[in-house]
């Protein structure tokens, strides 16, 4: 089935992160912190209580093959 127009919900990708954004736009640099702080205590308080705490503290996410060609292009640029 191929749509001719699209619903009337769907919104671009600048639309889309604009409206996720926009409660943050106006906030101080103060507040901003404080949210960060916020969720910062949230996750310390879970990883509390979780089984494999020290497994978890320790992982680090791998980066994305296509950082990993910028970043190498970068470094190559700034020599």
């Amino acid at each position: 089935m191929r749509l001719e127009r699209l619903p009337g919900w769907i919104v671009d990708e600048d639309a889309s992160v604009r409206s996720e954004v926009e409660e943050f736009r106006d906030k101080r640099p103060e507040d901003l912190w404080e949210m960060v702080r916020a969720c910062a205590r949230s996750a310390a308080w879970a990883l509390a209580f979780h089984d494999e705490a020290q497994a978890v503290r320790d992982y680090r996410e791998p980066l994305p093959e296509s950082s990993t060609v910028a970043l190498a292009r970068l470094r190559n640029a700034s020599r």
